[in-house]
């Protein structure tokens, strides 16, 4: 087990020591970089990072994951360095992290308790709220076995916090019955988010997606006044926000800013948030937003595309936007992944750099979907006219002797439809 760097305590913080396990050569960097991005994780979650380490071996133990002798290891390092938490990058057995905790006297965490931990402390909306204690009584009932186990016992602090029964002593009749009451609840606010889905659908919709950290929440300041909460740390935006953008009187659209992706991100959360996602799932358009200064940005857009897989919408319409390309030492890298992803735009949320090529981007794809059209309504048309208020943006209307005319954008598709409607 190799010893990577050490800093000075800070008085206060949960103490963390981060570990991860490299079974050959050509993961090894690939783990190196999940260290760094526990590191950002375990600081949002409001600890001091004291120590991390990779340890190299050629398969994961059965018993402790790591094996009994660097587990002893562990305890001695822990020691030494007042460590309150060992954390690690892979995802553990309830067996194995017993047996870890058991050894070292320590309290252990695995990637996917330390997610849950930071959307707990991230949520602020009874929807979130409701979605992160879902996620995080799906994975309590998970991993536990036998009657049941007093989530209390090992004190505060990372993994411990969130709304509902946490700090008690939960079984598994209790987490299933509350599970039953909180997805009911999720239903409910689902029904009632495609009502308002509903009355709004004549407006064209983009959603805002992408990994963590990607400047998604930058973008939507910029773009509007919705002042998104904005700092740098992951998931610093949980809950989503939506604004009405007016390009000009005939293109307006309204943009969902939605919870970053990340690698791995726990199955239970993708479930639980499914009422928020449903912004991206339901848009026309989604924005992919990528951080292009990010030194292995494939890793990124990689995890991005394997969460939309899950959530159904790859094959959907979706525009990539390479962000904070005011960080690139050089042009030529913009132009490289510009030319590598055709219909790609670059663009700088924090300075406005290219902001007015994504708008004109996103018009393009408006029109493409979209068009102007005259509808004339005869007196005995009120059922076709209230469809199409429903689903059109009207522009103008004129009454003249033969009734209404309207000037409208609307969907293609739906023109189409109003005209078989008015052959009836």
């Amino acid at each position: 087990m190799k010893k990577l760097y050490s800093i000075v305590d800070e008085k206060g913080k949960e103490k963390v020591l981060l570990i991860t396990v490299s079974r050959n050569p050509h993961e090894k960097w690939e783990k190196f970089d999940g260290l760094e991005e526990m590191a950002s994780l375990a600081e949002t979650a409001g600890s001091e990072v004291v120590e991390k380490m990779i340890q190299n071996r050629k398969a994961y133990d059965t018993a402790t994951f790591i094996g009994s002798g660097k587990a002893k290891e562990l305890k001695t390092i822990s020691d030494e360095l007042d460590i309150d938490t060992i954390i690690f990058n892979e995802e553990l057995t309830p067996s194995q992290k017993r047996k870890i905790e058991e050894i070292t006297e320590r309290k252990i965490l695995d990637r996917r308790e330390l997610i849950l931990d930071i959307f707990a402390q991230h949520a602020k909306t009874d929807t979130s709220k409701i979605e992160v204690e879902l996620a995080q009584l799906k994975f309590r009932f998970h991993m536990l076995q036998g009657e049941g186990i007093a989530l209390s016992k090992l004190g505060g602090g990372i993994g411990t916090r969130g709304p509902g029964e946490q700090r008690l002593e939960v079984d598994r009749r209790r987490i299933r019955a509350r599970i039953s009451r909180l997805e009911k609840e999720l239903v409910r606010i689902e029904k009632s988010k495609k009502t308002q889905t509903k009355r709004r659908s004549n407006i064209f919709r983009v959603a805002l997606i992408g990994y963590t950290n990607a400047g998604k929440s930058t973008l939507m300041n910029a773009l509007s006044d919705a002042h998104v909460l904005v700092e740098d740390k992951l998931f610093a935006t949980l809950d989503a926000t939506t604004r009405l953008i007016e390009i000009d009187p005939l293109h307006r659209f309204l943009l969902t800013d939605t919870v970053g992706f990340i690698k791995n991100l726990p199955p239970q959360l993708i479930a639980s948030f499914h009422a928020t996602l449903d912004e991206a799932i339901e848009a026309d358009l989604r924005m992919h937003i990528v951080d292009a200064s990010y030194e292995n940005i494939n890793r990124h857009m990689e995890a991005t595309k394997n969460i939309m897989r899950q959530l159904g919408i790859e094959e959907k319409r979706t525009i990539i936007i390479f962000n904070k390309i005011d960080l690139i030492p050089t042009s030529e890298v913009a132009e490289r992944l510009l030319r590598k992803f055709p219909g790609s735009v670059a663009i700088s949320a924090r300075n406005g750099d290219g902001i007015k090529r994504l708008l004109k981007a996103i018009q393009k794809i408006m029109d493409e979907d979209t068009a102007i059209a005259n509808l004339h309504f005869c007196p005995p048309d009120g059922k076709i006219l209230s469809w199409v208020r429903e689903r059109a943006n009207v522009i103008e209307e004129k009454n003249d002797d033969e009734g209404l005319l309207l000037k409208v954008r609307m969907r293609k598709k739906d023109v189409e439809k109003f005209k078989k409607k008015k052959g009836d």
